[in-house]
Order: C-alpha cells, then sequence, then structure tokens
C-alpha cells in the first residue's frame, strides 16, 4: 500500500486517533452507566448521558476495521484465533472469576447474578443465558458485547479457509444472517441474540476498511475532514433521536461516521493526546469493570448523601475508577497477554490499538 508523499501516516496499530476514541468510547459507556444509576437513585428522572450507548457501537465498528486491517492470512487460523482470545480472553475470565467468587461469598452485593454450574460454564465460553432481571448476559453483565465479539473471530476466522475472500465473504454472511432473523422472528433467545441486527456494525467496519486501504486521500488525513465528519454525525443523532429509525439505523451510522472521521484526523500530538492514548490502552480494562464500583458507589453513599453530594461521589468514583484501569492494564491485563501469546510463541507487536477488539 503507498501513501501520498509528504502525507504518510503511521501503520494501523500506531494510530493515536483510533486509541483516542477507544477511550472515548469506553468513557461514554462509563456514563451512561453512572447517569442510569444515578436516574434510578433520583427517581427514576431521565439519564442526561442516554448516549453513552453509541459507545458499544463505535466498538463493534472499531472490530470489523481492525481486525480486516491486521489480519495476516498467510499466517493462518490457528495464528489468528490465538492472537484474538489472548487479547479478550484472559481478563474476561479472571473478572468472571471474581464475580462468581463475590456472589457465592456476598451474594447481596450483585443484584442479578445467580452461580450455578449451567452459568459458569456459559459465561466461560460466552454464551449468555437469562438473569432473573431479564437482560441475556453471561455474569460478567458487560461481557455480551464480548459474546458477539467472538461470534465475530469465528465466523471470520471460518471464512478466511477461502484464502483472501474473509473480507467479503463475513459482510455478506453478516448480513444473510440478520436478514434471515428479519425474515423469521421467531426463533430461540439465542437465535434473536446471535443474529441481533447490530452484528452489521462489524460487516460496516470491515466494509470501512476497504475503503480506506484503497484510499490515498483518506490515507493521507484532513482534520478539517474529520471535524465535519464528526459533526455530520452528532446532527444526524440529534435530528433522528425521537424517530423510531433511531434504535435500528442511526447508531450504526452514527458510529461509521464518527469512526471515519477519526480515521481523517491526523496524528494528534501533545501531552492531552499522549494521556488520551494511554487511557485508550486502558480502555478494554475499564469497560469491563466500571459497573461494579459506580453501583457500590450508588449503594454505599446513596442513603446518606444528598443529590448534589451523590452526584460527586460518583463522579470521584469514575474518576479513581479510570485509575485502576490503568493499573490493571499495566499489571494485569498486559502481562496477561504476553503470557498466552507465549504459550503459542506468537510475538506481540507494539501496542495493539485493540487489534484484537475495538473494546
Amino acid at each position: 500500500m503507498t501513501h501520498q508523499e509528504g502525507h504518510v501516516r503511521p501503520q494501523i496499530g500506531m494510530l493515536p486517533s483510533l486509541q483516542i476514541l477507544r477511550f472515548i468510547a469506553a468513557f461514554s459507556v462509563v456514563l451512561y452507566h453512572a447517569g442510569s444509576g444515578l436516574a434510578v437513585e433520583y427517581g427514576g428522572i431521565n439519564n442526561p448521558f442516554f448516549f453513552g450507548t453509541m459507545g458499544v457501537d463505535i466498538f463493534f465498528i472499531l472490530s470489523g476495521f481492525i481486525i480486516s486491517y491486521s489480519t495476516d492470512a498467510s499466517r493462518g487460523i490457528g495464528h489468528f484465533l490465538h492472537r484474538r482470545f489472548a487479547r479478550v480472553v484472559p481478563l474476561y475470565w479472571l473478572l468472571t472469576l471474581a464475580i462468581i467468587l463475590v456472589a457465592l461469598i456476598k451474594p447481596n452485593m450483585l443484584n442479578s447474578t445467580v452461580v450455578t454450574v449451567e452459568t459458569v460454564v456459559k459465561s466461560f465460553l460466552f454464551i449468555p443465558f437469562p438473569k432473573p432481571n431479564g437482560t441475556l448476559q453471561p455474569l460478567l453483565f458487560l461481557g455480551w458485547t464480548l459474546c458477539y465479539e467472538i461470534f465475530f473471530y469465528c465466523l471470520y476466522a471460518l471464512c478466511m479457509l477461502w484464502r483472501g475472500k474473509a473480507d467479503i465473504l463475513c459482510p455478506l454472511i453478516l448480513v444473510a444472517l440478520v436478514t434471515m432473523h428479519e425474515i423469521w422472528p421467531h426463533g430461540s433467545m439465542l437465535w434473536h441474540f446471535y443474529f441481533n441486527p447490530v452484528l452489521i456494525e462489524f460487516a460496516l467496519g470491515i466494509a470501512l476498511c476497504q475503503i480506506y486501504r484503497r484510499s490515498a486521500f483518506f490515507q493521507a488525513g484532513s482534520d478539517a475532514i474529520a471535524v465535519l465528519l464528526v459533526g455530520a454525525a452528532c446532527l444526524l443523532y440529534w435530528l433522528v433521536s425521537n424517530l423510531p429509525v433511531h434504535q435500528v439505523v442511526a447508531p450504526s451510522i452514527f458510529s461509521t461516521l464518527v469512526v471515519s472521521g477519526f480515521l481523517f484526523w491526523r496524528s494528534p500530538k501533545g501531552a492531552i493526546a499522549s494521556l488520551l492514548v494511554m487511557l485508550g490502552n486502558a480502555s478494554y480494562s475499564l469497560y469491563l469493570i466500571h459497573p461494579y464500583f459506580i453501583q457500590a458507589a450508588i449503594k454505599i453513599f446513596g442513603k446518606m448523601m444528598g443529590t448534589v453530594a451523590l452526584t460527586a461521589a460518583v463522579a470521584v468514583t469514575v474518576a479513581l475508577t479510570i485509575l485502576l484501569s490503568v493499573l490493571i492494564f499495566r499489571l494485569i491485563e498486559k502481562p496477561l497477554q504476553k503470557v498466552v501469546l507465549k504459550i503459542g510463541k506468537t510475538p506481540m507487536t507494539k501496542p495493539e490499538m485493540g487489534t484484537a477488539t475495538g473494546i
């Protein structure tokens, strides 16, 4: 792949703009859960951070893009799956084990967690199950997004059997699965879960990657176009937020525009950009751990503080959780990943910018 002279950009593993976007996406989900918890505590007020759910859609678009861009088909399916699972599985399993221990020792601390042999096995295998509150999730409740990630990795790996065709076959199959879901809406809970229209976002990420790889103009970058695309995404979200189409189409279009905008963003520089890149490295840890600390803060301080004080306490909890996620990334997540990669002698390259997952 060539670049226009004078506009050479770093490889995908070094694109700081996507690292920054990973943190923004994770932080938006954090805000959503903080807002939801406070809204319930305050008696059913509207969540001011309702837009935070878009962070998950951005993650799925990023996953499709990065998997398509970073995968070396010549290394084989085993190499691909090994690297993907090394990125996602160790920390997820460790935190799932922590949830199991808490549920067994202090079951009243977790609202809808029921530990049985079935729920434990399904959780470790990334298979969601119905919880008492009606949701379909593994024990680590945000693991529902990882169930989609693992499904996507396995499907992409299967498509790699046709050398050089994965980026064509995988999106087509994803679209076909979603179409089947819409045509036949009477299947089981797992049918509705795994063939959910959200799968389209992985396909959109792959398509965006193909456009990026073939466009020297895209690769050259433009801060003005970056701002235009992100602004267009926000305007679109605002315009359709009260329409029925919002929940079906808008999140995917919004997320695709945002990821495109950040791809156009020329390499960010300065201390703030460096800080955000560092936080982007820890976005997976932040994403998985934050709900439990927010819920704990609301439970502990909710009955002893007024509205302003509780909001401040939750804000401090969010800040401390972000700091903790950086420590977890450096002391637990990254070392675990290295250990797993060494097992199969798969060398880990430079900061993986989510080369396994957008999260």
